[in-house]
């Protein structure tokens, strides 16, 4: 009988160790993947991550510092890239991530700032709505017209060679 207990015990360990690491992914491959960008495997990301809620639902912020080599192989690659647009950010993007008033109504965000992101004119974005479970590479039109608010977006610094990453989820 202990012998059963033992073995089951190290068995359902095991598993909890399989499917956590089948199931989770790193912050590295997540932006990767979202942003169809290559990050370098050894870069730092700083990032906070508190999705969780009530369907999944949070914010993923993260910002990446690129050395040299490095930000010129990133740059390069979203240069390459047809759904990174140059700066400036559309007017709606703009709202969402430092706020501002549009038509008489005033907007407040706090995403840049827990970004750390000042304000950045040399550089390149890419914004994917997923309202609906569809992934849309848009200029964020529909933002505040939509019941729910689901995208991912990511704003490359020229200047500072520094990549920002949000992942928002209403």
């Amino acid at each position: 009988m202990k012998k059963k207990f033992i073995c089951g015990f190290f068995l359902l360990m095991a598993l909890s160790f399989f499917l956590t690491g089948c199931f989770s992914t790193s912050i590295s491959k997540q932006i990767s993947n979202s942003l169809a960008v290559q990050l370098p495997s050894e870069v730092e990301i700083d990032y906070e991550d508190d999705h969780g809620g009530f369907h999944g639902d949070g914010v993923t912020i993260a910002n990446v510092q690129f050395q040299e080599d490095e930000a010129k192989e990133i740059l390069s690659q979203i240069q390459n890239n047809k759904d990174w647009k140059p700066t400036p950010l559309s007017e709606n993007i703009e709202l969402e991530f430092y706020g501002g008033e549009k038509n008489d109504v005033y907007y407040t965000s706090d995403l840049a700032e827990k970004n750390n992101m000042p304000e950045i004119t040399d550089g390149y974005w890419i914004f994917i709505d997923r309202y609906d479970g569809e992934e849309r590479i848009t200029e964020g039109e529909e933002l505040f017209s939509e019941s729910a608010k689901n995208y991912t977006a990511g704003i490359y610094d020229i200047e500072t060679k520094k990549l920002y990453y949000f992942e928002y989820d209403s």
